[in-house]
């Protein structure tokens, strides 16, 4: 009996095999050691003594288990009305159920028409194996959904016979001989904001922009129904305002609560998984898209902006050490030279006059020389190469600094931190994800990991803002807000560039600026916990992926971005060119201090000028008085 269970689950490759029979263990030994020469490890056990053994031995879901019941013992309909409430007619058990063509033709229930009551579903992996003398025939047996009402399907798939082994015709996995559904009803529950009062599921995969349906949805929504085409299902929709809601019962519906209840099937959108949820419901490979949300605001150009020192840049410290000891060597050589045509203060005439050079400027002393056309010779030619070196580097800095103030990226908020400090007032889209965010802190929806800047940001600009308007807001009047220049909206690109696109104008989009607040997540649509939908999901899944539709879709529903022209030129902010203007201001501040230095310094000078003027004239007067007196003695 068991030469039929040996290849059977030797051409299913399975590595562990629950033996369920009745009898004497002594007996049944010779079973059990054909499947462990085989390569299987075998648990047995004697359900006509113990009927709750399938419960120790069977529940678990990690590694595929063969099942193999004979139908003859007392106790196997116990066996499958237990695995039929615990769900244990899936693609992980593999169920070998071995029966007489003797009782199948009595008057006791055949292990078919038993079946026919349970709880079977598309991943059903049983096959029933009626001995009838000189072969086995094996019967394949699952139901496409028995709680959508469902009748039993059966189709035979070979047979067995001694000598010559297993002989099925399955064409491969067992979806492609299970491809069409037969109009099967799967219970679909999806999110639209503020729920319509008339649904239609156009709504949900229209590729035009609908207002409170996410792109996820619509690209989750146009790769299943590519598949209800394909396998002949439909869907019942009920939708919800929420994508993740507590477990607990009377909470607010949601679409991870729904499917945690056992309320619906499937989801017909799609969602951001933590590690928490997966407890309550279980994910489709691959993920159906990204989802990434943003800041988007209108570029800051009033106050100073970022500051950004790059003005040292443009010449490397090697240059700028270089200059600095040409400029040292000219000033002595000029100071020399000075010293030698017999100047005033040589060492100060030589340094002003260099430094005069490189400012573009002129310099002179006041003072002539007897000989100026021979003696001035050195200066003049110092001077030359000190202008000349000035002059290329100012035109070589200058062209530098232009080039990267033109070429910069225009004063964006480049951080959270940057959008925590600036003046703009927070407003985000009024869709589920964002509710969730707000109502619990501590919960890093945005970030995927544990980042406390994100329970600042709420704290800072949420929770204690003076707010001027209410903190959720629609779509189109967000973008709206925008214009304004003092909001910054939370969005996804999708939604946002939607309604971009139909009212900003090139130059508003030129200053349009957006924060990443979430990086492009993974989002996965979401069944029941261990949903008997899941394998077939996964499977034609991956076949979409493979086969373009799910890059088509995405394609389709991404809509259009529009993008800046760059025909409309963007001002320089104040911050960019900051250091310029400081060094200018302390430069003349020190002029005006030299200005009244020089100032003080006539003044005391023409004091003193003008005392030693009057002492000459008294001095003079005393002596012409002195000459005058003696000549009249």
């Amino acid at each position: 009996m068991t030469s039929v269970a040996v290849d059977y689950f030797s051409s299913k490759r399975v590595p562990y095999v629950s033996y369920l029979t009745c009898g004497s263990k002594m007996s049944n030994k010779n079973q059990v050691y054909d499947l462990i020469r085989n390569g299987m490890r075998v648990s047995m056990q004697m359900i006509d003594k113990d009927d709750a053994a399938i419960k120790k031995n069977l529940q678990q879901w990690l590694v595929p288990v063969g099942v193999l019941l004979e139908w003859g013992c007392d106790g196997s309909q116990i066996v499958l009305e237990t695995a039929s409430r615990a769900t244990l007619f899936d693609s992980v058990h593999m169920w070998l159920i071995l029966e007489n063509e003797i009782l199948s033709e009595a008057s006791v229930s055949t292990s078919l028409d038993v079946l026919r009551r349970m709880n079977l579903s598309v991943d059903a992996d049983v096959v029933v194996a009626i001995n009838k003398g000189a072969q086995y025939d094996l019967i394949d047996v699952f139901n496409f959904g028995k709680i959508q009402g469902n009748d039993l399907e059966k189709k035979h798939i070979g047979t067995w016979r001694p000598g010559k082994g297993l002989n099925v015709s399955l064409s491969g996995f067992k979806y492609y001989d299970r491809w069409d559904f037969h109009n099967l009803t799967l219970r679909a529950i999806s999110v639209i904001l503020d729920r319509p009062k008339v649904f239609k599921p156009e709504m949900l995969s229209d590729l035009g922009y609908t207002v409170g349906v996410s792109v996820m949805t619509k690209i989750v929504t146009q790769q299943l129904w590519v598949l209800k085409e394909m396998h002949n299902f439909r869907f019942n929709y009920t939708i919800a305002g929420r994508w993740i809601g507590s477990p607990a019962r009377n909470s607010t519906l949601a679409v991870t609560n729904s499917l945690y209840w056992g309320e619906q099937d499937i989801s017909c959108t799609c969602a951001r998984i933590f590690t928490q949820w997966l407890d309550w419901v279980d994910v489709f490979f691959p993920s159906a898209t990204t989802l990434e949300t943003k800041f988007y605001y209108l570029i800051i150009e009033k106050g100073v902006g970022g500051y950004e020192n790059r003005f040292l840049t443009p010449l490397s410290p090697g240059v700028w050490w270089c200059t600095i000891i040409a400029c040292v060597a000219c000033t002595i050589i000029l100071a020399i030279s000075s010293y030698l045509e017999a100047r005033e203060e040589p060492g100060l005439y030589a340094a002003f006059s260099v430094y005069a050079v490189i400012c573009q400027q002129a310099y002179e002393d006041g003072v002539q020389l007897f000989e100026e056309a021979t003696s001035s010779q050195g200066r003049r030619l110092i001077l030359l190469v000190v202008g000349l070196m000035s002059m290329l580097l100012y035109n070589y800095y200058t062209s530098s600094v232009v080039s990267w103030l033109l070429n910069a990226a225009a004063p964006t908020l480049a951080d959270m931190d940057a959008l925590i400090n600036s003046d703009l007032e927070l407003v985000f889209e009024d869709i589920g994800y964002t509710r969730g965010w707000l109502d619990n802190p501590g919960f890093f929806y945005y970030s995927g990991y544990k980042n406390p800047k994100e329970d600042y940001l709420r704290m800072k600009k949420v929770t204690m803002a003076k707010r001027t308007t209410p903190l959720l807001q629609a779509a189109a009047a967000g973008i709206n807000l925008i214009r304004t220049g003092d909001y910054a909206y939370h969005t996804e690109p999708y939604t946002a560039y939607q309604v971009l696109s139909k009212t900003f104008e090139d130059k508003e989009l030129c200053e349009l600026g957006s924060l990443q607040m979430m990086s492009p997540a993974h989002v996965y649509i979401m069944a029941q916990k261990r949903s008997p939908y899941k394998q077939f999901f996964v499977w034609s899944l991956m076949r979409l992926l493979e086969r373009g539709h799910t890059s088509a879709v995405r394609g389709r529903v991404s809509g259009y971005r529009p993008k800046c022209s760059g025909r409309t030129p963007r001002a320089l902010a104040l911050g960019q060119a900051a250091p310029a203007f400081i060094v200018l201001a302390q430069v003349a501040s020190f002029s005006v201090i030299i200005l009244l230095c020089e100032i003080y310094w006539y003044r005391v000078q023409g004091k003193k000028q003008a005392g030693s003027t009057l002492n000459n004239r008294e001095h003079n007067a005393q002596e012409v008085r002195t000459r005058t007196d003696s000549q009249g003695a």
